[in-house]
């Protein structure tokens, strides 16, 4: 009988092998980053959701904007995409400042910058060659 009745649990070391932590999501850095107005993040967890912020939107920004030029100079879609490349770039190159809590507001603007472009993006694949 085990030593720990009822658990199947015999006693023996459980050997653990530390696990690589799984890349986060854009939609869940997004979602992190844009919900700092309720929750305050650890600073570890801070500068993960940062860092894979500042990576999409170095990214995308170049797709979304390669993608926007093909269409009509007119074109609403186009103007729309354009301009969140230009804010997205905006908020990474402004970078935070000193503290906690500009890092919050940084990562914030970031959150919105980047899902502003993730929505252009969609809807430039969406929308095709119209």
């Amino acid at each position: 009988m085990p030593p720990f009745p009822r658990t199947a649990h015999t006693g023996g070391e459980t050997t653990l092998t530390p696990s690589k932590p799984s890349p986060i999501s854009i939609g869940q850095a997004i979602r992190e980053a844009t919900d700092m107005e309720t929750w305050l993040p650890a600073p570890p967890r801070l500068s993960e959701v940062t860092d894979r912020l500042l990576g999409y939107i170095r990214e995308t920004a170049a797709a979304v904007e390669a993608a926007a030029g093909d269409r009509p100079v007119d074109c609403v879609v186009r103007r729309a995409a354009l301009a969140a490349v230009q804010e997205a770039r905006r908020r990474a190159e402004d970078g935070p400042g000193n503290g906690y809590t500009s890092a919050i507001a940084f990562a914030r603007g970031l959150g919105k910058a980047a899902g502003n472009l993730l929505h252009q993006e969609r809807r430039l694949e969406r929308e095709g060659g119209r």
